[in-house]
């Protein structure tokens, strides 16, 4: 069983309803960007991969934990991580765990364009569900490989 899964109904309507709040802000002469610190910019043409874009997929993935669209164990979260190369960027997903004792892993870093099925493009909504099904995907991945490791470290008669 994954520990790590992406609840995507109520996903779609917590995202729908981010949505809603950013495009009335928008249209009304909010100041968007002095939204909270933990409020997600999706609109309905947002676009990740777009310069700027990598903000939003963080505060994204942490919203979606903090708010229970993603499942995952008390004791670990999922982050995003971009740099930026002086090209497109690159990002990798790093696994925090925090008990029983602290431990950070990470993926192999990626071109920011094959963030979320990049084969179809995909903006607002479903840039955000695509962001967020990797997001768990490579959480279990990196969960499953240290598992192994474990596994594989004890039975050669370490500790």
């Amino acid at each position: 069983m994954d520990p790590f899964v992406l609840h995507e109904e109520a996903a779609r309507v917590w995202l729908a309803e981010l949505v809603v709040a950013y495009e009335v802000d928008a249209s009304f002469g909010g100041d968007v960007s002095a939204r909270g610190a933990d409020s997600s910019p999706i609109g309905m043409v947002w676009d990740p991969r777009q310069p700027g874009g990598e903000d939003g997929v963080s505060l994204l993935v942490t919203a979606a934990q903090g708010a229970g669209m993603v499942g995952k164990p008390e004791e670990m979260t999922i982050t995003f991580e971009f740099v930026d190369d002086g090209d497109e960027g690159v990002y990798r997903w790093l696994l925090d765990i925090v008990a029983p004792k602290p431990l950070k892993v990470a993926t192999l870093s990626e071109a920011l364009g094959a963030l979320g099925e990049p084969e179809v493009h995909r903006v607002g909504i479903e840039a955000a569900v695509a962001i967020l099904r990797e997001a768990v995907q490579a959480a279990n991945h990196l969960v499953h490989q240290l598992s192994d490791y474990v596994e594989a470290s004890v039975e050669r008669g370490g500790n």
